[in-house]
Formats: structure tokens, C-alpha cells, sequence
């Protein structure tokens, strides 16, 4: 009777740990290869760019084990729900979110719109000009930062093209999408951006 007992209550706690939802998505920002096994998470060294996302099930906050070539350290992952980067390279992360029609918009810009661009980008290099609510993200290595609420949002990490052609997201709406770059890739763009000025 009570091996009965024990195997249903087993049954039962197996049933809900599998059927226990997503409430978290993390974009891991690394190079060479990343392995994620339960709470431990491995970057071994290599060339290239890599990123993995990792889906984070439960309301309760999480503790990752991250070892890379540098050592080893804990990443605590909150309890709340939406989206998060961390970054497991060596150059600091920066983004933003784009907004469809005016970041990504076809028409060509004034003088003072491109110089008011680059400086606006030259701050984000630094993290001067960074904010959760201004939607701007200057990410250190070995950090984890909440990007948004929305699990669904769409993130383009460094190296990564925004595509072409970009679905409405459910609702029919533009989707929530962010951009990020690597600290070296943003100060390239900006000296060819600089290029275009007078």
C-alpha cells in the first residue's frame, strides 16, 4: 500500500515538474560552444561567435553554475518573468530596441539626425546614456540582464542580421524586437557612420 501511495505521489510530481510552464528565456552571448545541462552552463574557448537560448521553467529565482575558460562563478536568475542576456564574452554588450518605421525606416537622414545618432551611440558604448525604462542595455561580461517582460520579444544578438522581412508577432501587431552588438563591433559602425558627415 504505501509503495502504491509513494509511486502515485511520484507519478504526480513528475506529471507537474514537466507540465510546469516557461517563465523565463535567456540569450547566452559567448564564443566557441556553450552547453546547458539542468543549472550548469558551459562555454568551452573557441573562435567565433556563439549564443544559446535557454528556456527557465518555475516562478522561483535560479541559480546557474558558469564555467568558461576564465573560471567559474554563479549567475542568479530572477524570479520574474520575460526575457534575459548574459554575456559570456570578454567585450562588453550594448542594444536597443528598434523601432519599426523609424530605426529601420527606408528614408535618409539629415546631418543633425545622423550626428544626434552617433552621439547618442558613442554614450551607449560607454553606458551613459543607458536605461531599462529608455529601453538601451549596456551589458558587462559575466552579466545578466533583463531585456523585457515579453518572452516573445525578438533579439538580434551581435553578428546577427535583422532579417529582411519580420512577422507580425500574435496579435497581428509589429513585434517587440531589440538589436545588440559587441562594445568593438558598435565602435565600428560609429566610425563609418562618422564617415557620412560634414
Amino acid at each position: 500500500m504505501k509503495k502504491t501511495v509513494f509511486l502515485a505521489l511520484f507519478s504526480i510530481a513528475t506529471f507537474l515538474s514537466c507540465n510546469t510552464p516557461v517563465t523565463k528565456k535567456v540569450l547566452i552571448i559567448g564564443r566557441g560552444k556553450i552547453t546547458a545541462q539542468d543549472n550548469n552552463i558551459t562555454m568551452t574557448n573557441g573562435a567565433g561567435y556563439t549564443e544559446e537560448t535557454v528556456e527557465v521553467k518555475g516562478d522561483k529565482a535560479v541559480a546557474w553554475n558558469v564555467t568558461t575558460g576564465t573560471g567559474k562563478t554563479t549567475i542568479n536568475i530572477p524570479e520574474e518573468k520575460g526575457f534575459y542576456i548574459l554575456n559570456l564574452k570578454t567585450d562588453t554588450i550594448v542594444g536597443s530596441q528598434q523601432n519599426l518605421g523609424q530605426d529601420l525606416g527606408g528614408r535618409t537622414m539629415t546631418q543633425e539626425e545622423l550626428k544626434g545618432k552617433i552621439d547618442s551611440l558613442v554614450k551607449l558604448t560607454t553606458g551613459a546614456n543607458v536605461s531599462f525604462g529608455g529601453h538601451n542595455y549596456f551589458i558587462l561580461p559575466n552579466q545578466l540582464i533583463k531585456i523585457s517582460p515579453n518572452m516573445e520579444a525578438k533579439v538580434y544578438g551581435p553578428f546577427t542580421k535583422i532579417p529582411r522581412s519580420i512577422e507580425a508577432d500574435k496579435d497581428g501587431k509589429a513585434p517587440e524586437m531589440y538589436k545588440f552588438y559587441t562594445n568593438t563591433e558598435m565602435r565600428d559602425l560609429i566610425t563609418k557612420l562618422t564617415k557620412n558627415t560634414y
